[in-house]
This record gives C-alpha cells, structure tokens and sequence, in this order.
C-alpha cells in the first residue's frame, strides 16, 4: 500500500490502493465557509460518502474482527458505498469551485484503485499508518544531508 505515485505503475504483479483519507481531505477543502451542512452541495456530498467508509472502518475495529471478517463486511456494506461514490463523481458538477473540480480529477485519475481496499480486508482505505512509519526518514533525510559522519 503506498500513495499515488506514478512509479508504482511499474510494478509488476500488484494491486494498487487508493487512498480515501486523501480523497476525503481534498473534498473537505472544497468545502465553501459556511457551507459544512449544506447537503446540496456537491463537496459536502463527497465528503458524506467518504464519512461512510470511515465509520464502517472504526465499527469493525471495535467488533476486533479477523482480516477474513473485514473483507466479507467491506463487501457487503462498503461496496455499495463506493459504487454510489463512482456514480456521485460521474454526476458531480463542480460549478466554478476549482477545489472541487481539482477533487474531482484526483478521484477519476484513480477510479481504478478505488475498490482494491474493499476486496482485501488486511488493506486500509487510509495510509496514516505507512505515512507516519516513513515520516523519520523523510525528516530526517533533510537534517542529514549535510552530516559528515555515517
């Protein structure tokens, strides 16, 4: 599991996963001030369905279920979800809100990826875990660029 960069496309013999965390932080950027309760409009929309997903994850969390049990719960409960997501993007009209039809892009280039996390309950529809294992690296790699010493 990683982000979606284009490397990845690469590599041989993988399923790759799109992130939903991301999707959900690009659609709460859309979202116009004020607006956070407005159902009608389309960012809110978006949000609501990523929303979903998530709490369909923590319930199953809570419940401790076996990866197994995941998969069989995301079938059955998050795969409507997310087919009503792809139909929500094929309609969704951003107007002249460039957040949103930024959003929008960002969830077509990767309608490919959108299921896989569904049909494998050991994957996450959020990297924060691989994020937050690479994040002392990456900060690192810049404290140490100019070290003189292994």
């Amino acid at each position: 599991m990683a982000d979606a960069y284009q490397g990845y496309n690469k590599v041989n013999e993988t399923n790759r996963c799109c992130y939903y965390a991301h999707i959900r932080r690009y659609l709460l950027e859309a979202i116009p001030k004020g607006h956070e309760k407005d159902y009608t409009h389309p960012a809110v929309q978006g949000f609501l369905y990523c929303n979903k997903l998530f709490e369909y994850e923590r319930t199953y969390k809570e419940k401790g279920l076996s990866y197994k049990q995941i998969e069989n719960c995301r079938l059955k409960d998050q795969k409507p979800v997310v087919e009503g997501f792809l139909a929500w993007v094929n309609q969704a009209t951003p107007g002249d809100n460039a957040k949103l039809k930024k959003a929008i892009a960002y969830i077509k280039n990767r309608r490919d990826f959108l299921m896989t996390y569904v049909e494998d309950g050991r994957c996450s529809p959020s990297n924060n875990l691989s994020e937050n294992a690479i994040r002392p690296v990456t900060v690192g790699r810049k404290n140490w660029l100019f070290s003189d010493t292994p």
